[in-house]
């Protein structure tokens, strides 16, 4: 352990003279962070009000059957409110006339909805012109937010076994890996201390999802266990990469292949018809996306995620003995 934790020191050291690690690890969060950005929240209602808190609480109560209203204390401070970058109409009242606010960026045919709210209330007698229904059409979250938090975990992976690649290409560079074959440290100890911090990365990658993407309820323990196997991939393929390479942009272009399978297998998965998924079984990151997704809308149970990285573990076992002559030539 002491030497595994010795080789992990190396690399953390190595990493942060250049800013490897930390940009690595700062990636998938600012992914996550650029990714959140782009997700409409399903609970949001398409017109907002603010309203002066003086209005008559019966206008205030007829405006909250069709939109999230919000009360300021003055019409100066709904005024203020209104100037704000998002989208809020601001109501109040003049002479007993009530007045719309609208900055005049905002969403188009807003506005046309929120005039008609307003004029409905002054003809209340009459049949509503507005029909406020509500209805299920399968999607307990945002397509984008899921299929795009799965596809970041996944991603994760890649970034996780290129820091492992480029920690190696470096040892190649200085010749350290030739004078480990005269220490005391054995070649799973190496292995183990080198891919630390690549795992370390995936596992970062993967809570930043989660949390920044505000993903409730989640089952930590079986997102952990599927992100380590999934991440067995990427490793593996970093590692083979790292160690028979002399340079790191060649290294990198070389590891760029991976996005290859992800991307086949993460398109497959929601666009192929049910009879022709059998064509994308191959790829540990089809099986690694199901999973995933089931664990994010909260349907996975441990049966499945033993299934699944079962699969994976297979595939990973298929392609070590695929490459373990090469690492092992990489290694001398």
């Amino acid at each position: 352990m002491r030497r595994i934790l010795a080789i992990v020191s190396r690399d953390i050291k190595s990493g942060t003279r250049d800013w490897l690690i930390l940009y690595l690890s700062v990636a998938p969060i600012l992914f996550a962070i650029v990714l959140s950005l782009f997700i409409p929240s399903a609970g949001n209602t398409s017109v907002d009000f603010v309203v002066d808190a003086s209005v008559d609480p019966a206008y205030i109560q007829y405006l909250e059957t069709y939109a999230q209203v919000e009360l300021e204390a003055s019409q100066k401070n709904v005024l203020d409110r209104v100037g704000q970058i998002d989208d809020v109409f601001g109501v109040i009242e003049n002479n007993g006339k009530y007045q719309l606010l609208a900055q005049g960026n905002e969403v188009e045919g807003t506005q046309e909805v929120a005039r008609l709210i307003l004029s409905q209330f002054a003809h209340s007698a009459q049949e509503s012109a507005i029909n406020v229904t509500f209805s299920n059409v399968g999607w307990e979250v945002s397509p984008l937010k899921l299929e795009g938090a799965n596809l970041l975990i996944l991603l994760n992976t890649v970034l996780g076994g290129m820091l492992i690649l480029l920690n190696l290409v470096e040892e190649k560079m200085s010749n350290t890996i030739s004078a480990m074959n005269v220490t005391p440290t054995k070649r799973w100890e190496f292995i183990a201390g080198k891919g630390v911090l690549g795992f370390a990365l995936t596992f970062i990658g993967a809570l930043a999802a989660v949390l920044i993407l505000k993903f409730d309820g989640v089952h930590y323990g079986m997102l952990v266990v599927s992100v380590f196997f999934i991440g067995l991939i990427g490793g593996l393929i970093g590692f083979a990469i790292g160690i028979t390479n002399n340079e790191p942009i060649s290294a990198i272009a070389s590891m760029k292949v991976i996005f290859v399978p992800i991307l086949i297998s993460v398109f497959g998965a929601m666009y192929l018809p049910g009879k022709w998924i059998y064509l994308i079984y191959w790829s540990p990151f089809y099986w690694a996306y199901e999973i995933i997704k089931k664990i994010l809308l909260l349907e996975a149970n441990w049966g499945d995620v033993a299934l699944h990285s079962s699969v994976i573990f297979g595939t990973f076992i298929i392609v070590f003995l695929g490459l373990r002559k090469r690492i092992m030539n990489g290694m001398n």
